[in-house]
């Protein structure tokens, strides 16, 4: 238990339940994590913005941005819950058909590739907060999926470049009995919790082991190391 509190804002209910695993590794226990969007709860505060959504990368993106000056998500974190820390995480799979303009990094023969596009995300994150909160967020940005990161825990090879991962991953789920009927749990509902299961089953929330498998892709080293930097070890 560390005594400070982080926020989350992801695209999905999967990122927060890997999130939630990763974070543990660094002594936040459950109640010191909330989850802004997608949060567990919907209320009038969401409805700042008509085209805001509850999750997904435009999610993401209009929190960030805001309206009229407010960020809600944002001033809710760092006032009303008076939050320490905050976690934005996006996904690079698709940002380039957004509606925003951004030009991934040559990939192929590129070792810089992972390095130079997340950079690039953190810098159009910045730009949609107008340069603030710099030191209080943590960018998870996953190159390309987050199943890459995932997928550490499976493969022995690096998993960065790796083709059809979200199909590897549920591969590797039913082939090791881990389905969500296997573990009791609603594939619509509780697919946080299904996500936070199977990464703490294989020690994510555990640093030493977190490490290792980090060590197998390069975004998900670079937001761990982020996280050691700042917050040293649990």
């Amino acid at each position: 238990m560390r005594n400070e509190t982080i926020s989350i804002i992801a695209e999905g209910a999967e990122d927060i339940g890997v999130l939630r695993s990763i974070l543990q590794a660094f002594g936040f226990d459950g109640s010191e994590i909330i989850a802004i969007r997608p949060g567990l709860s919907f209320d009038a505060t969401d409805k700042y913005a008509d085209n805001q959504s509850i999750g997904t990368f435009q999610g993401v993106k209009n929190a960030c941005m805001g309206k009229a000056g407010k960020r809600p998500d944002f001033e809710r974190a760092f006032s009303v819950f008076d939050m320490n820390f905050m976690v934005i995480q996006l996904d690079t799979a698709e940002i380039e058909n957004h509606d925003f303009e951004f030009k991934k990094p040559l990939k192929v023969n590129n070792e810089n590739y992972c390095n130079e596009l997340r950079k690039s995300v953190i810098d159009k994150i910045d730009e949609w907060l107008d340069q603030n909160y710099k030191d209080k967020l943590f960018y998870a940005v996953t190159i390309e999926e987050l199943e890459s990161w995932c997928l550490t825990i499976f493969e022995t090879e690096n998993t960065e470049f790796l083709n059809n991962v979200k199909h590897r991953w549920d591969s590797y789920l039913i082939r090791n009995n881990l389905t969500y009927s296997r573990l009791n749990l609603n594939p619509i509902k509780d697919k946080t919790r299904y996500f936070e299961t199977i990464t703490k089953t294989y020690k994510f929330h555990k640093l030493k082991k977190l490490k290792e498998f980090a060590e197998k892709n390069q975004s998900f080293k670079f937001f761990v190391q982020s996280l050691e930097t700042k917050l040293g070890s649990a």
